[in-house]
């Protein structure tokens, strides 16, 4: 019995390291998360047809961090693109989505671990798979 629960413990255990990911960090949309407001920072960009923004809340657990990046677009026609955020570290979000003129879509990573540097919110336009040029938008130092 004491074999099968030790079993169990590493089970459940690979399974929390699997679900993290080889040091990535998974993204969710904002629309389905909430959103930490206890920050290190937080600053928006201006790209020309709306703004691009970045946040880094404040470390937990050590130097973990959550980062938020959302596209407000104002004007425009539809367009297709990939967020992530760059810059010390590289996060992407789920998949390509198409956003319209009025709306606000973004993604938060959770648990990112934080290194020293600047993070950008970035928005990457173009044909798949690498949706390039990467626009930048806000960006935070620690």
């Amino acid at each position: 019995m004491r074999f099968i629960r030790m079993l169990s413990a590493i089970f459940l255990a690979l399974a929390a390291l699997t679900a993290v990911g080889a040091g990535q960090a998974v993204a969710q949309p904002i629309s389905e998360a909430p959103i930490s407001t206890a920050q290190i920072g937080e600053n928006c960009a201006n790209i020309g047809n709306g703004d691009v923004c970045i946040r880094i809340s404040d470390p937990y657990e050590g130097l973990n961090v959550d980062i938020t990046v959302w596209y407000d677009k104002h004007a425009g026609p539809p367009a297709t693109i990939r967020l992530r955020y760059g810059g010390a570290r590289v996060g992407y979000d789920e998949g390509a989505f198409t956003i319209s003129a009025g709306e606000v879509r973004g993604y938060i990573w959770r648990r990112v671990w934080l290194v020293n540097g600047c993070y950008h919110g970035q928005i990457m336009t173009g044909p798949p798979p690498n949706y390039t040029p990467i626009i930048n938008g806000g960006y935070v130092c620690v």
